[in-house]
């Protein structure tokens, strides 16, 4: 064990492994697009790069949240391993400074699941990530 930590260390200090940098959406639209695309190949990490470490999803019509990034992985978790694609189109987009509300449309691929979201998004770090998750618009 101590000598595979050892490789892996040697490794990381040589340059050949190299830790995933996700891109950073520059637009809510885009934000849509790499959450597509995320979650199509079941990437968590990739999701959880793109919710602000403080965000809220809401999870049904009593308001009730989930709080933070890791809880919302979880959550989203739960429809990807449905196995099924993800196709968001955002629908309308209101942006003041670094704030954006979002209206988006929604659709499970291949079935007739479709939703509309609504979502408070911010511009921090040089990208646009989640604040508020509502999926179901409630």
């Amino acid at each position: 064990m101590l000598k595979r930590l050892m490789v892996v260390i040697v490794l990381l200090f040589s340059g050949l492994i190299q830790a995933v940098e996700y891109p950073k959406p520059q637009t809510p639209s885009e934000l849509h697009t790499l959450f597509g695309n995320y979650f199509s190949i079941k990437d968590l990490i990739g999701i959880g790069s793109l919710f602000d470490e403080k965000a809220v999803y809401v999870v049904d019509e009593q308001g009730s949240l989930l709080e933070g990034r890791e809880a919302i992985i979880q959550e989203i978790k739960r429809y990807m391993d449905a196995g099924a694609a993800l196709e968001t189109v955002s629908a309308s987009i209101h942006i003041n400074d670094e704030t954006a509300l979002i209206k988006s449309i929604w659709r499970i691929s291949g079935s007739e699941v479709t939703g509309t979201a609504l979502e408070v998004m911010i511009y921090k770090d040089g990208g646009w990530l989640y604040l508020i998750d509502n999926p179901n618009g409630f």
